[in-house]
């Protein structure tokens, strides 16, 4: 009998420290949709970075390290786990897959460099060096107003090369005038560097 009311009791707590929980955060599930999925420099860029590379290419993005890369085999425990703890915490903006395949082509980050502290501003010796290794190209691409797609394209074209970039498939809108062909987008000089961002 005194295990009985022992038991009561003990469920009691229990019960009352769930309440008492849930009165104070109102919600076991204390959220509220979000409205954009994107930051507006992010969608900014999403929207032409997708024309620039045409129905080659899938976009995803907000991908971690871990994902792209995997820990040889043969390491040693402790230096696996450090080396997983370490892609794990890493996130790409975007990255390029074949759309066949599902492979992934490159990865890209925006560089925000208004400021010294801005996002991304320093290169992450440690992304640029395991997607070295796996034969991703990190492709980082300045935050600005007025991205152009050729641009995108020209930039992309110099870290994954040429022959990797299929001419663009334009497709032509209906319209009451003559047609005339399209011409495919011309990468634009961009000068850049093996570590630079674009302009």
């Amino acid at each position: 009998m005194e295990l009985v009311i022992i038991i009561m009791m003990m469920v009691l707590v229990v019960v009352a420290t769930v309440a008492i929980r849930l009165t104070q955060t109102g919600s076991p599930f204390p959220y509220q949709k979000k409205n954009v999925l994107f930051t507006e420099p992010e969608r900014a860029f999403m929207l032409k970075l997708e024309q620039a590379v045409g129905d080659q290419f899938r976009v995803v993005n907000r991908v971690r390290l871990s994902d792209l890369v995997a820990v040889s085999s043969g390491v040693h425990k402790r230096a696996e786990q450090a080396a997983k703890v370490k892609a794990s915490a890493k996130t790409l903006d975007f990255v390029l897959l074949n759309r066949q395949t599902l492979e992934p082509v490159a990865a890209i980050d925006l560089v925000n460099t208004e400021s010294k502290t801005g996002y991304k501003t320093k290169a992450d010796w440690f992304v640029r060096g395991a997607l070295e290794t796996v034969g991703i190209p990190h492709v980082r691409i300045r935050i600005k107003a007025g991205y152009k797609s050729s641009e995108i394209r020209s930039c992309l074209a110099a870290k994954i090369g040429r022959g990797q970039l299929s001419p663009l498939n334009v497709h032509r809108v209906a319209s009451k005038g003559p047609t005339r062909p399209i011409k495919p987008l011309r990468p634009m000089p961009t000068g850049i560097g093996t570590d630079q961002a674009v302009a």
